[in-house]
């Protein structure tokens, strides 16, 4: 009967096979928590993944990269935007997570700033459309409209203004009749 004698790096293979297996397991499972976006747990797992995973320099590499990824994400927002520009920009992204009463104070401070300003005008007339204040809505929207026309069109087709769409002084600023705004 033959034996096979073997060798220290045949031996070590399997082991590190199974250590290589489970830091891409975990790896994927911190990159799931990065889509849930629970960067603070995810950055956990990336950095363990990197203290552990001593033969891939790749994977640590990788695991390191992530893991700088989600301290910025965990990292805290500035508190206040402090120039009409940063207000604008919070403005839309509150809105856009349905806290329009943030962004409605935002855009008003926008408008404080800069009173003709066509995109906070725009912004918070569909701000307001989607709070289902139609009044509210077409009253910026109209001064929007006053100072740059093309934005009529731009209202046409913004879902933002679906809740309103049926309205008729949305209809009539619009689709304005030959008489009409």
């Amino acid at each position: 009967m033959a034996t096979t004698k073997k060798t220290p790096d045949a031996a070590r293979a399997p082991l590190r096979q199974e250590s290589y297996d489970q830091s891409v397991a975990a790896f994927a499972t911190a990159l799931d928590l990065l889509h849930k976006r629970d960067f603070a747990t995810a950055r956990q797992q990336f950095l363990s993944i990197a203290a552990t995973a001593d033969d891939e320099p790749a994977l640590i590499e990788r695991a390191q990269t992530y893991a700088r990824v989600c301290e910025r994400r965990v990292a805290d927002p500035p508190d206040e935007p402090t120039t009409a520009d940063e207000r604008y920009h919070r403005a839309v992204s509150l809105a856009n997570a349905g806290q329009h009463e943030g962004a409605l104070a935002l855009l008003d401070r926008v408008l404080q700033d800069e009173p003709g300003s066509v995109r906070a005008l725009y912004a918070r007339a569909s701000t307001w459309a989607l709070r289902r204040n139609p009044e509210a809505a077409v009253a910026d929207l109209r001064r929007a409209i006053q100072a740059e026309p093309r934005v009529r069109f731009q209202a046409v087709n913004d879902p933002d203004f679906e809740p309103i769409r049926e309205e008729p002084s949305f209809i009539d600023l619009i689709e304005p009749s030959p008489a009409g705004p």
